[in-house]
């Protein structure tokens, strides 16, 4: 009999607990896109942002940054996946802190995009007061995204350095090559 009171007052803890943190949390479906962005608000977030879309907004033209980490989420460039996440708020969060925190629940799809497709990324900013690179040389003086991701520059590694050294905001078009290292094709100067 003891065993049974204990068994149902357990139960009933954890169906009050579940309904009292009803509102702290939601499953939402995402898509996030096969490459990254670079973003170096020294202030906010310095890193590789994922390019998503949300609920409704999956199959949209725009692509949004998604600057949240999503614990459990192995990530390789290349690749659009569809996603279920937990969204759980985080309560009194830290001024530059995250108001949520992203967790996988389900790989509903990963689709390896063909090698063909061009995307934009961009590698250096120009403002009125000044200027932002977005790329940096590593140890073996290849150029990457904020350190992480590898450009092969083949014939624009020089007109890539001089656009950096002249503080020229650019955007690069890229194809794939592997899982860490993007071909750039193309450079334009950045739309004002």
């Amino acid at each position: 009999m003891y065993k049974v009171l204990l068994a149902a007052l357990l139960v009933m803890s954890v169906i009050f607990t579940s309904c009292d943190k009803e509102d702290d949390f939601e499953v939402v479906k995402m898509r996030i896109n096969h490459y990254q962005q670079p973003v170096n608000n020294q202030e906010f977030y310095q890193g590789l942002s994922y390019e998503v879309h949300e609920g409704d907004k999956i199959g949209e033209d725009k692509w949004y940054g998604f600057l949240n980490k999503i614990s459990g989420f192995e990530y390789e460039l290349g690749y659009i996946y569809d996603i279920e996440v937990l969204v759980k708020e985080v309560k009194n969060p830290m001024v530059d802190g995250a108001s949520a925190e992203y967790s996988l629940l389900k790989l509903i799809s990963k689709s390896k995009v063909p090698e063909e497709t061009n995307f934009e990324i961009t590698l250096s900013i120009s403002y009125s007061n000044g200027f932002e690179s977005l790329v940096s040389k590593n140890e073996f003086s290849k150029y990457t995204l904020m350190g992480k991701t590898e450009i092969e520059c083949g014939d624009l590694y020089d007109a890539l350095e001089e656009n950096i050294n002249n503080k020229i905001g650019m955007v690069g078009t890229f194809q794939h090559i592997n899982s860490n290292t993007i071909q750039l094709l193309e450079l334009k100067a950045q739309e004002e």
